[in-house]
């Protein structure tokens, strides 16, 4: 294959680049303002996320910690409710800053006294991180620069913790690997932080998790997204760390109850399990175990046992094993055919909180009191979406592996053939299951199906399905959405000439390659925040990360897999490409935008379908996380602007 980059340039930030991002943002906003349709969909979307959405909370001896965004508001702020208290405080509101500004994080100490927090700018996750005491009622002097996607364990009673952070150099510069474990004293300054954790790897990051008695801290090295290793420290200052666990091909996430370590064990081979750690016969144990098949995808510890979430088909169960071996299950909705995540405990309480959501279903927070056998909705009350049919199928994929997917349509409104839309993610062992979102709220309200389709590369069938789509294997994960895509055709839900595919970062890569390599199966493709030249991914921000998913094209075996698939590289002049919207935003700092520049200028220019191809560069925003309600609502109307246009549907 001749590597051919006509345009390497738009990888550069200089004046040139910006010019092409000034000129394709307008034109792609000129396109879809000039709709007639935009703004009943910018009003509808408006309208469907002014609900007051609260979100999980963490708990530490009765105080509760937790993100809530007010009705109308732009950006979620930082509550706390004080133990034996009804009352919410604000902690910290990010919208009354004059610039853009998003909580990123936080954790409580230990005794529940003060709440840890990391806040960033223009979507940039670059956290500083701030304390607040709820003692005294207010912020502490005390912060700390380069705290992005920190890990904290503050004690009880204590006037110091511990932390993760990337270096930050005398003037300000940021450094993208090399994360350490800090200790900090409160009242001193950066400079006095004591290191007391490292790895020679620099693309190793951390998770701390620290006993309840704040004796010990277990420190998670995490090395990839398929292995890492544990490893106890004494907080005494005298000990040196003690490793616990090695995962070759393995990782286990810790937690602790009643003083004594457990962790979530993930293996590709045996399945998931929970294990206990017996200090004195320095060996692990099994609790319980899961077939390979049925992954644990998350579990917490209460007073009287432990919480599992669970998967089985691709759908969510929440289930209890109590320390007397008593097992069981509660019913979630749709018999679990949803998103069930943000699993949280006081491990000496008996309640868990879990954030549920489905296609009709907008964020709800639910409280399961042990040995209750019902739900309880915590914070604020939504009602589902009326008259949406939900249901799942599975796909047969080019080597015979059924893949699930999940539909929903309103079922006053069926037409067959009619405009469908498919999302897909697969990879980073990451689920991707229904969601409740405005657009699709107002898609499905519109008559268009919507498909969501649980790709290898996931964790819904555990870390064997996960590894069946990355690395090497990538490419199957691109084969299964074109094994669904040809499957609703064939069952007449749809058909190419109404039919368009979403996916946005890892999703980004998917949807580019099934455009490049069937551009025939399509109408329209939406690529968010994407990754697309897979030939120098790697070169960009912290992409170097990545290597343990995707191959280092370093390698001359791993380049050939990026040969195959890499979508830049694949666009061939005169092709009958579909309508294409890429969007990306300027202060991306994981996925760099000279992926979504590069595409959209050679689709542009070698596209022979006569079908537009848009690319949007939103000025002040990151990979997503940190959006002000309003930045999301007006990209979301630009995206479903083009979406219902392309596919030939008017919305209602």
């Amino acid at each position: 294959m001749t590597i051919d980059d006509p345009f390497r340039w738009l990888e550069d930030d200089g004046p040139n680049t910006s010019l092409f991002e000034e000129d394709q943002h307008r034109r792609t906003l000129e396109a879809m303002r000039s709709d007639p349709n935009w703004p009943f969909i910018f009003g509808q979307l408006d309208r469907l996320t002014r609900h007051d959405e609260w979100h999980v909370p963490q708990i530490r001896q009765g105080s509760l910690a937790f993100l809530r965004r007010p009705p109308g508001a732009n950006q979620s702020v930082l509550q706390y409710i004080p133990a034996a208290s009804a009352d919410a405080v604000t902690v910290y509101d990010p919208g009354s800053l004059s610039s853009p500004h998003a909580i990123d994080w936080f954790s409580l100490s230990q005794d529940g006294r003060y709440a840890l927090f990391g806040v960033s700018a223009q979507g940039d996750e670059w956290s500083t991180l701030y304390i607040y005491d709820s003692v005294h009622k207010r912020l502490l002097d005390d912060t700390i620069p380069g705290a992005r996607w920190a890990s904290v364990f503050m004690p009880p009673h204590a006037n110091f913790f511990y932390y993760t952070r990337y270096p930050v150099d005398s003037e300000g510069g940021r450094q993208f690997y090399s994360q350490r474990v800090f200790r900090h004293e409160l009242g001193t300054g950066l400079e006095e932080d004591t290191e007391v954790f490292s790895d020679p790897e620099v693309t190793a990051t951390f998770t701390l998790c620290g006993s309840s008695d704040g004796n010990r801290l277990v420190v998670s090295t995490h090395l990839g997204w398929s292995r890492n290793r544990l490893a106890i420290l004494t907080l005494d200052g005298q000990s040196i760390p003690k490793t616990v666990f090695e995962g070759l091909s393995q990782r286990m996430e810790p937690f602790w109850h009643h003083h004594e370590l457990y962790g979530l064990y993930h293996d590709p081979l045996t399945g998931d399990a929970v294990w206990k750690w017996d200090e004195r016969g320095n060996a692990w144990s099994t609790v319980f175990a899961s077939p390979p098949s049925e992954p644990i995808e998350a579990a917490t510890a209460i007073d009287s046992g432990f919480v599992l979430l669970r998967m089985k088909d691709a759908r969510y169960q929440l289930e209890y094993l109590s320390h007397e071996g008593d097992h069981r299950k509660i019913d979630l909705p749709h018999g679990g055919i949803g998103t069930a995540q943000g699993l949280s405990s006081d491990p000496d309480e008996n309640t868990v909180y879990f954030e549920w959501t489905s296609f009709d279903q907008p964020l709800l927070v639910y409280a399961w009191r042990i040995p209750d056998e019902t739900l309880e909705e915590w914070g604020e009350h939504h009602e589902p979406v009326d008259g949406i049919r939900i249901w799942q199928e599975f796909v047969p994929s080019t080597d015979g592996t059924p893949v699930p997917i999940f539909l929903a349509q309103d079922a006053r409104r069926r037409v067959s053939p009619g405009p469908a839309i498919v999302g897909g993610y697969g990879g980073f062992n990451i689920a991707y299951t229904p969601v409740y979102s405005p657009g699709i709220h107002l898609w499905l309200k519109s008559g268009g199906l919507y498909v969501v389709a649980s790709l290898r590369g996931g964790s819904e069938f555990g870390e064997q399905w996960h590894r069946a789509g990355m690395l090497e294997r990538k490419q199957q994960v691109f084969d299964d959405m074109v094994s669904v895509l040809r499957h609703l055709s064939s069952r007449n839900y749809s058909q190419p000439r109404v039919l368009g595919i979403t996916g946005r970062s890892n999703g980004g890569l998917l949807t580019g390659a099934v455009v490049t390599q069937h551009p025939e199966l399509m109408r329209s493709a939406v690529i968010g925040v994407p990754l697309l030249d897979m030939l120098r991914y790697d070169r960009f921000l912290v992409a170097a990360l990545w290597r343990s998913e995707y191959g280092d094209p370093a390698s001359p075996r791993d380049w050939q897999w990026f040969e195959r698939y890499s979508p830049y590289h694949h666009v061939v002049p005169n092709t009958k490409y579909p309508a294409v919207f890429i969007f990306t935003s300027a202060h991306d700092n994981r996925v760099h935008p000279l992926h979504a520049r590069k595409m959209a200028a050679r689709l542009q220019k070698e596209s022979g379908s006569g079908h537009p191809v848009f690319l949007r560069i939103e000025p002040e925003a990151g990979h997503g996380a940190g959006k002000s309600r309003v930045q999301q609502i007006e990209e979301e109307a630009d995206i479903w602007t083009f979406q219902f246009r392309q596919l030939g549907l008017e919305p209602r």
